[in-house]
């Protein structure tokens, strides 16, 4: 399946760069001891809806590099979609870039635990998780480093927990389980994602990102589960009459670098994009926190219907597809039962 995200550029797929096999270099790029490339998804048209923090993480790490250092930006896509990303950092033929962590799960299987249902109860208790050693000392970063990548703690751009929008042709209002009775909901790559709709009587089905908008105008697809600021980013929000803030999961991004190239950076560089990229996720995280108020008076306004879950209502659905229930046994034992575990009593 293409990526989410498939290569975005002001809210339409743009499908430059994907066979390029290296990416040249600007004039400025010439000046620095060392190029970080780094491709990303988003472009600057949609900063107001989804906060990257990659130009802060741009200045400060430059800054804190002495000049060591170019952050070399390629936005919107023009270097490859989510899946095309990560293979050239691998290659080395980009350094670094940005993907959601669903995404990121065919490299490093481990991440399916962040997607297991109604395990954070809050956002801010999932970005206290980020920051912990439970995620510094962890398979999440151990095993991308064995796939040849350096994840970069810190550096996430967090868009909150998903929603469940409903189109405008199939107009309804998903507050309970059996409300999705009959309801095609588009899924993404994610195992545990697909099984969470599977428990209910949905109907998944996959759908590239890049065609999800046509696809809900015309019934190809009646409903999704994705956060707020991507689906207003790319303008899909329009084709919604109805959102549910559910809390099943979150829509976040992970920054992923080439581990060889990362290692063989001075020390003093080394640690000018470590504290580059925890300064970068204080400042995102705000910057989100506001962009998230806006688009719910943006949805509401357009006459979206927003829903947000009762605790009866949210009961009802860990009834069902609750990260404690059995059905998950087989998939925490596949992906990490004991960093599950400790996940779990993080949040309990």
């Amino acid at each position: 399946m293409i990526s989410r995200r498939n290569v975005l550029k002001t809210g339409t797929a743009a499908l430059a760069g994907l066979a390029l096999p290296y990416v040249a270099k600007t004039a400025s790029a010439a000046k620095a001891d060392y190029v970080m490339t780094f491709g990303h998804t988003f472009g600057d048209a949609t900063k107001d809806y989804m906060a990257t923090g990659l130009n802060f993480f741009k200045e400060r790490a430059e800054k804190y590099a002495g000049g060591k250092l170019l952050v070399d930006i390629h936005e919107a896509g023009s270097l490859g979609g989510q899946t095309v990303l990560p293979q050239k950092v691998l290659t080395n033929a980009i350094q670094a870039c940005q993907l959601s962590t669903q995404n990121f799960t065919p490299y490093a299987s481990v991440y399916n635990l962040l997607d297991f249902p109604f395990l954070f109860p809050s956002n801010e208790k999932f970005e206290e998780i980020l920051a912990s050693d439970v995620f510094v000392d962890s398979d999440l970063i151990k095993e991308p480093e064995s796939k040849g990548f350096k994840v970069l703690p810190g550096m996430w751009s967090n868009a909150g927990h998903r929603v469940i929008g409903v189109s405008k042709v199939a107009d309804k209002v998903i507050k309970m389980p059996d409300d999705l009775d009959g309801i095609k909901i588009r899924v993404t790559g994610s195992k545990v994602e697909q099984q969470v709709f599977k428990l209910t009587p949905a109907n998944p089905v996959s759908i590239a990102w890049g065609e999800t908008y046509q696809a809900l105008q015309q019934g190809a697809a009646d409903a999704l589960n994705v956060g707020l600021g991507p689906l207003t980013a790319t303008k899909i929000y329009e084709t919604l009459g109805s959102a549910t803030m559910s809390q099943i999961s979150l829509n976040c991004h992970i920054t992923v670098l080439n581990k060889k190239w990362f290692d063989k950076l001075p020390s003093d560089v080394q640690g000018a994009i470590m504290k580059a990229a925890a300064e970068s996720f204080e400042y995102q995280k705000e910057k989100q926190r506001t962009a998230n108020e806006k688009i719910v008076k943006l949805w509401e306004s357009s006459g979206i219907k927003m829903h947000t879950l009762s605790d009866d209502e949210k009961k009802a659905w860990s009834a069902i597809a609750g990260h404690k229930l059995p059905v998950w046994d087989e998939f925490k034992n596949r992906y990490g039962k004991d960093l599950y575990e400790r996940i779990a009593g993080m949040t309990s």
